[in-house]
């Protein structure tokens, strides 16, 4: 069923339900990664990174706001990127596979510098480890805040730290959320201008409606 405004509104910033889910610390946390993410990907070395993928509208939109207007921006009770975590091998209990790519083993085509692929990782490895600590403390936020399915959830929260930091490595667990989406984050930009709580939050709703999990 699509949800509207009206069904989310009780999961946003300021409502009873939301205080006893997205706690402070949550959403704190989540803005952090996306003030992180959105500055990695206006590094002119981003453009062909598959990290970020926005289309053009997408990224003059994020590139149009000051840094002030930025942070507002990610100040979403959800992640403005997306994790795509691979699935487990077929015989049950096991980890994630082993055999994965790492970010420095893959030709660097990009032209992107050393100091910019670690931060890269870094970031991935931080979104990784929040998205494994609330799929162990907070199911529901996990799920809500990353999009995760249940059974991405369930798997994540399964894993070790070691298994983090090798999947914080792996090309494409990171990528783009509403990459061409322009007319969402063109709301999201706009309320951000504005300042304006009440824009902020009908552009978090539209955010969380688009959601497809």
């Amino acid at each position: 069923m699509t949800r509207t405004p009206g069904d989310v509104q009780g999961w946003l910033p300021g409502s009873p339900i939301s205080e006893g889910i997205f706690t402070r610390s949550v959403l704190r946390d989540l803005a952090d990664l996306n003030r992180h993410y959105l500055e990695l990907g206006l590094d002119p070395g981003a453009c062909s990174d598959p990290l970020f993928g926005w289309s053009g509208d997408v990224r003059n939109q994020i590139a149009g706001a000051d840094p002030e207007v930025r942070g507002r921006m990610a100040a979403c009770p959800f992640a403005l990127f997306e994790l795509r975590l691979p699935t487990r091998n077929s015989v049950p209990g096991t980890e994630f596979p082993e055999e994965m790519d790492r970010v420095e083993d893959r030709p660097n085509g990009g032209g992107q510098s050393t100091t910019r692929l670690a931060g890269c990782v870094a970031f991935a490895h931080g979104a990784l480890f929040t998205a494994w600590r609330l799929a162990e403390s907070a199911p529901l936020v996990a799920r809500i805040a990353f999009g995760l399915s249940t059974t991405e959830e369930q798997e994540l929260s399964e894993t070790g730290p070691t298994r983090i930091a090798l999947l914080a490595a792996s090309p494409g667990v990171v990528g783009p959320r509403w990459p061409a989406h322009s007319q969402f984050w063109a709301m999201l930009r706009g309320a951000a201008q504005a300042g304006s709580a009440n824009s902020l939050q009908w552009a978090h709703c539209a955010g969380i409606c688009l959601m497809d999990r």
